[in-house]
C-alpha cells in the first residue's frame, strides 16, 4: 500500500466503481451502505474511548479501496495512501463535553503508537486544506458525524503487518465527535451490514437530533435527518453559466422556511458541475452556482446570511455517468449541507 499522488478525479471514480460493485454484489440496496446504532464492526485495533462515547453510526465493507489523504490539500496534486481490504467506519458522539478536538483525537493516536502503528500524516482544520480537505474524507454523514470546518483534527496512520487507521475529531457547542476508519487487508471475508433503522436512534441520541423542527419542509427535514444535506434537485444551471435560472424553485421554498424557522442552523451550499473543462474552471465554476443560490436565498427570501456559505467541489463527486447529457444535467446541482447540530 504505497503512498502516492494521484488525481482527485481518479481517486473519486475508482471509489465510486469499487464501492457500486460491492453494493450491488453484496447487498443489493445503496441505501444499506450504513446502520445506526448497530454492533460494533470488525476493526484491527479496538479503541479504548472516554466513558461518555456513544456510538451513533456504523458501515462496514468489504475487500473494497479506500483512499486516505496522505497530505494537505494540493488539488489534483494531493498524494493519497490506497488502503484495500475490508474497512469499516464507525461514528462517535460525547455529549456535554469540554473536550477539544485535539484532546479528542490524542489518547487515540497515543494508542496507535502503543499497538505499533506508524503515523503517517497529522494536521488539523485550515492546516489540511479546510473545506476542500474535508471533502476527501469518507465520512459517516450528519449528524451521527458533525465535522466543524474549522476545528476539526485528521491523523492517518499504518502498522507493518499492513492494517491502516484514520480518525478525524471535531466538536460542535456541547458535544464531540469521532470518526473511525479501519482497513484490514487480510479480512475480506463476507460482510454484514444493517439497513437504516426506520425513523431515529433510541432517547440516547436525543441531544443530537429531536432539535430538529418538525412544522414543514418535513422532506426536507427528513432527507437531513438521514444523510445530512438535501439536494436541491429543481435548480436549473446551463452549462459553462453560474446563472440561477428565474424559477420559482421549491427546493429554495423548503430551504428558505427550514432556516428561518431554526436561526441557530448553519448550512453549506456545495455546488457540483458535470465533467465539460478542466478541473480548476469547474471548481471556481461550482462556487460561483452555490454562491448565486446563497444570493438568492438572501435576496428574495430573507434567510440570514450568518447561516449560509457557498462552497464548491466541480466535478469531483457525480451521482451518475457524465456520457450522456441527462446524466449531466443530473450531476449540475446545489446541495445543503448541514454544518451545525441544532
Amino acid at each position: 500500500m504505497p503512498i502516492h499522488t494521484t488525481p482527485i478525479a481518479k481517486i473519486k471514480r475508482a471509489r465510486t466503481t469499487l464501492k457500486s460493485r460491492f453494493i450491488i454484489l453484496s447487498l443489493g440496496l445503496a441505501a444499506s451502505w450504513y446502520a445506526l446504532m448497530g454492533a460494533n464492526p470488525a476493526a484491527a485495533l479496538d479503541f479504548a474511548l472516554p466513558e461518555n462515547a456513544v456510538q451513533r453510526a456504523q458501515r462496514t465493507e468489504v475487500a473494497t479501496l479506500q483512499p486516505l489523504p496522505s497530505g494537505v490539500f494540493s488539488g489534483p496534486n494531493t498524494p493519497f495512501l490506497d488502503a484495500e481490504g475490508r474497512v469499516s467506519h464507525a461514528a462517535y458522539s460525547l455529549t456535554s463535553t469540554s473536550l477539544t478536538s485535539f484532546q479528542l483525537i490524542a489518547p487515540l493516536r497515543a494508542q496507535l503508537e502503543e499497538n505499533g502503528y506508524n503515523i503517517r500524516f497529522a494536521c488539523a482544520d485550515t492546516v489540511c486544506g479546510g473545506f476542500d480537505f474535508r471533502y476527501l474524507l469518507d465520512l459517516l454523514p450528519e449528524p451521527q458525524m458533525h465535522i466543524d470546518l474549522g476545528n476539526y483534527q485528521y491523523l492517518l496512520a499504518r502498522h507493518p503487518d499492513g492494517d491502516v487507521a484514520a480518525i478525524v475529531t471535531s466538536r460542535a457547542r456541547t458535544a464531540g465527535f469521532i470518526h473511525i476508519t479501519q482497513i484490514s487487508p487480510n479480512d475480506t471475508g463476507a460482510v454484514t451490514v444493517e439497513p437504516p433503522t426506520a425513523g431515529l436512534p433510541d432517547a440516547a441520541d436525543t441531544t443530537l437530533t429531536t432539535n430538529l423542527p418538525s412544522r414543514g419542509s418535513t422532506g426536507l427535514i427528513r432527507e437531513l435527518n438521514a444523510r445530512g444535506a438535501f439536494t436541491l434537485d429543481d435548480l436549473t444551471f446551463e452549462t459553462g453559466s453560474s446563472a440561477l435560472g428565474d424559477g420559482p424553485f421549491k427546493s429554495l421554498q423548503q430551504l428558505a422556511q427550514y432556516l428561518m424557522q431554526t436561526p441557530e442552523v448553519r448550512v453549506v451550499l456545495v455546488g457540483h458541475t458535470d465533467t465539460q473543462g478542466e478541473l480548476d474552471s469547474n471548481i471556481a465554476l461550482s462556487r460561483k452556482r452555490a454562491a448565486s443560490v446563497q444570493d438568492r436565498l438572501i435576496k428574495t427570501y430573507g434567510v440570514a446570511a450568518r447561516q449560509l456559505s457557498a462552497e464548491g467541489i466541480g466535478f469531483l463527486s457525480p451521482r451518475v455517468s457524465n456520457a450522456t447529457k441527462d446524466g449531466r444535467n443530473t450531476n449540475r446541482r446545489v446541495e445543503a449541507v448541514l454544518a451545525t447540530t441544532p
